[in-house]
């Protein structure tokens, strides 16, 4: 990396032709950068005291798990409807990227209702036979 100026610096840091100019024609004797009578760089944005954690939030709580609408069972995930119905659980992921099976999506979670996931998986088996 011979001969390659790896001083980087964000854009607008350099002074303008104008503020250089002024500089070079004042005949005070040199004065620190801070107090240049040129606008100088934006000065940095001071940390805010506001939270900044942007983390995924964690549902833990039982309660939370979102219920069907009709009330008679509750909402599964991928793998749960996968070991119960007995179909791959990537084939119930790709439904739901698909828009090919009714989902319900909260944050990174997928919640699947057995009723649907039950009629999908019968086509998906009878799809299967007819090849």
């Amino acid at each position: 990396m011979r001969g390659q100026d790896l001083n980087l610096r964000p854009s607008g840091y350099e002074a303008s032709a104008e503020c250089l100019q002024a500089l070079a024609d004042r005949s005070n004797p040199p004065e620190p950068l801070d107090s240049q009578g040129c606008a100088s760089a934006p000065q940095l944005q001071t940390e805010s005291s506001q939270h900044k954690n942007f983390g995924q939030p964690v549902v833990s709580d039982p309660a939370v798990v979102p219920r069907p609408e009709d009330g008679d069972e509750p909402l599964l995930t991928p793998a749960q409807a996968a070991a119960r119905f007995e179909i791959p659980e990537y084939l119930l992921r790709q439904a739901c990227a698909e828009d090919r099976l009714v989902h319900l999506r909260v944050v990174n979670t997928l919640w699947l209702a057995p009723a649907a996931v039950e009629y999908f998986a019968r086509a998906w088996r009878a799809k299967k036979r007819e090849r």
